[in-house]
C-alpha cells in the first residue's frame, strides 16, 4: 500500500475563492431582481457578510492510495478568523469542502477518510448560550459525513453534556464514535456502558481493511456520572486484546484520540497503547490522529507508523 497523503483539515485549506465580491470591484450583485436576465456568474458565491477569504492552496496536493481530513479542538468556534485572511473559512465552507473532496477522491479511485479527535463541544458565546452548551453548535457537525470521531474532555465536564453526547450524537454516529476507555452511567440500566463503540473494523470503499481505536487521555475532571478507563488498563481488556488478535485481515490501524500526538508529551498515552499495538502487529501500518494541546504537531513512531495532530 503506498504511504498515506494527510490532508490538512485546517480551515486555511478550504477558504473558498473570491476573484471579486459580490458587488464589489465592478461585479455583478449577488442579490437583488433579476428581470428575467440571465446573468453569467465570474466569481465565487459567499455567504452574506462573511470576510473576504484568500484563495488556493500553498502547493500541489498530493493525493495517495488513503487519505484523511483531520479536525480537532472546535470548541463550538464555527466562524472564520476575520483578522487572518488564510483561516477565513467557516464551517458552512467546510461542509462544502468535504463533500466536494469526497466526491473527487471517488473520481479519482483513491478513499478519502474524515476524522474527528473530540472537544467539538464548548468554548464561545454561541455554543454557550443555551441552557445546556452546544444546542445551537452541535448540529452543524451532522452535515459532516465523518468516517471516525471520538470524545474529548469537555464532553465530559458536565454531566447534561455527557448524556447529550451518549443519548443524540452517540446513536447518530453509531460505530464511527469510538470511545474505547469513555463510559456513562445509563440511568436506565444502572450500568456504566462504553458512550459509543470501543472500536471499529471495516472496508473503506476502495477495499482497505482498517481497525480503528479511539483513546482519550487519562482524564480526571469528568462529572461523576462517567469513568474513563486508564490506557495501561485498557490494553488489558479482553476486548482490546481479542480485536488485535481477529482473524479478520487488517491493511491498517488507525489510533485517533483527544492525545497529545507526541510520545514526548508526558500528558499522552498514545504511546501505551501504540506499545500493545506493535506487540501483536510488529510492522503493521498505523496511522494516528491527535488533538487537545491545540497546537500543530507530527511524529514519527518508527517506519510505518506516524502521527499528526491540528
Amino acid at each position: 500500500m503506498k504511504s498515506a497523503t494527510l490532508l490538512s483539515g485546517l480551515l486555511a485549506a478550504v477558504a473558498p475563492s473570491l476573484v471579486a465580491a459580490c458587488g464589489e470591484d465592478g461585479a455583478p450583485s449577488c442579490y437583488g431582481p433579476r428581470n428575467n436576465v440571465e446573468y453569467v456568474r465570474q466569481v465565487k458565491r459567499m455567504q452574506p457578510g462573511a470576510p473576504n477569504a484568500t484563495y488556493g492552496p500553498k502547493g500541489p496536493l498530493e493525493w495517495g492510495q488513503i487519505n484523511f481530513l483531520h479536525t480537532t479542538d472546535t470548541h463550538g468556534w464555527l466562524e472564520g478568523h476575520i483578522k487572518e485572511q488564510n483561516y477565513g473559512a467557516d464551517w458552512g465552507d467546510f461542509v462544502t469542502f468535504t463533500r466536494r473532496m469526497k466526491q473527487t477522491a471517488g473520481n479519482m479511485g483513491a478513499d478519502l477518510l474524515l476524522i474527528d479527535t473530540g472537544d467539538l463541544h464548548d468554548g464561545t458565546g454561541l455554543s454557550d448560550s443555551t441552557k445546556q452548551d452546544g444546542e445551537v453548535s452541535m448540529p452543524i457537525f451532522n452535515e459532516i459525513d465523518y468516517d471516525i470521531l471520538t470524545i474529548g474532555n469537555h464532553e465530559l465536564y458536565v454531566s447534561e453534556v455527557a448524556y447529550q453526547m451518549f443519548n443524540t450524537y452517540a446513536k447518530k454516529w453509531g460505530d464511527r464514535y469510538i470511545t474505547s476507555n469513555v463510559k456513562i452511567l445509563n440511568p436506565n440500566t444502572k450500568q456504566f456502558e462504553y458512550v459509543g463503540a470501543t472500536h471499529r473494523y471495516f472496508t473503506t470503499g476502495k477495499g482497505i481493511r482498517i481497525m480503528a481505536f479511539g483513546v482519550l487521555f487519562d482524564f480526571t475532571g469528568n462529572s461523576n456520572v462517567s469513568q474513563v478507563i486508564k490506557a495501561a488498563d485498557m490494553v488489558q481488556q479482553q476486548w482490546f486484546i481479542d480485536a488485535l488478535n481477529t482473524k479478520d485481515p487488517i491493511d491498517m490501524i488507525l489510533l485517533v484520540g483527544h492525545n497529545a500526538i507526541s510520545p514526548k508529551d508526558s500528558g499522552s498515552t498514545f504511546k501505551t497503547v501504540w506499545n500493545a499495538i506493535r506487540k501483536v502487529h510488529p510492522t503493521k501500518p498505523i496511522t494516528m490522529f491527535g488533538g487537545h494541546s491545540h497546537i500543530r504537531d507530527f511524529a514519527v513512531y518508527d517506519e510505518n507508523s506516524v502521527g499528526i495532530e491540528l
